[in-house]
């Protein structure tokens, strides 16, 4: 790779950054996607990009990479690229005019409320520090649903005074308020008097630890996770933190909640994302109907005759 387009890259990098106030992760998902792109295909001169090399590896993005991250790669080329043709680094924008494939989206895979109670309850058994802190950490997440990487990342600032709500800061570094219900903030109360005893030295994260990030990671809290469903007999495969964040959203709409009000606690930008949980409740409508449904009995004598 030329000197010259690390420069591009960089520059590029700097103005989303600053324009976009974009996370860290985020910036460095763009650099990787843009490198990829210029390694690939070799390029030494972006003005020798033609319709003819973009397709070649549009092609490889379809065949290699799910929808959702086929999209995303093809999100930063464009910005990149678009970057680049309003600077006039470029005198042409081979992506200008592709589109994006369409996504098909995912039903949510989630946990039924008894399997999360099973896990919980498990946790509740440890009765030591470490124990207290797994437990607040899974009464949280399934209290409210926020993402595992605001919830790793939390500080003892982010809580409000009288623990009633929590300060979480957006993917697009906005805040929103998140309440807590009655049976967490006992939780975080008696947590900080066990927090603040067993303190070495000063970090203002909820759940400090020795990891680089300075508290514990996600992956360490996957890993909580799959050893207390193991051990309450749920498959291991099936467990994630982000999966009890899917099942705090479906299971509050089972009970009739607002999808606002899911939308303001998972901190969805749009409600189109939030929607995605309503199919889930179609889907289970469609069964108990096919199951249970006096007319498929009807239309089952129909087909007999």
């Amino acid at each position: 790779m030329s000197k010259k387009i690390l420069f591009f890259i960089e520059k590029f990098i700097e103005n989303i950054a600053i324009k976009k106030n974009l996370t860290k992760n985020t910036l460095l998902s763009y650099k990787n996607d843009v490198y990829q792109f210029v390694n690939y295909l070799n390029l030494e001169n972006l003005n020798l990009l033609d319709e003819k090399k973009v397709d070649k590896y549009l092609a490889i993005l379809a065949s290699k990479y799910s929808q959702t991250s086929h999209c995303r790669k093809l999100s930063s080329l464009k910005s990149f690229l678009s970057f680049l043709f309003d600077k006039k680094y470029i005198d042409y924008n081979p992506l200008e005019k592709v589109s994006f494939p369409k996504a098909r989206r995912q039903v949510p895979k989630v946990l039924s409320e008894d399997q999360i109670l099973r896990i919980i309850d498990e946790a509740y058994k440890d009765k030591s520090f470490k124990g207290l802190r797994t437990i607040l950490m899974l009464e949280i997440l399934y209290a409210t649903g926020i993402r595992v990487s605001e919830l790793v990342s939390l500080k003892v600032g982010d809580l409000a005074d009288d623990l009633s709500f929590l300060i979480i800061l957006n993917k697009g570094r906005k805040q929103r308020v998140v309440p807590l219900i009655l049976k967490v903030q006992k939780i975080i109360k008696s947590y900080l008097e066990e927090l603040n005893n067993t303190k070495k030295k000063e970090n203002s994260f909820l759940f400090p630890s020795n990891s680089s990030l300075g508290h514990i990671t996600r992956i360490r809290l996957f890993q909580i996770l799959q050893d207390l469903g193991m051990r309450v007999g749920i498959n291991r495969n099936y467990l994630s933190p982000h999966k009890i964040r899917h099942s705090f959203a479906t299971h509050l709409l089972d009970r009739g909640v607002d999808l606002r009000i899911i939308q303001e606690s998972l901190g969805h930008k749009d409600i189109s994302t939030t929607q995605i949980y309503t199919h889930v409740q179609t889907k289970k409508l469609r069964k108990i109907l096919e199951e249970k449904h006096s007319l498929n009995k009807n239309i089952r004598k129909l087909i007999k005759i």
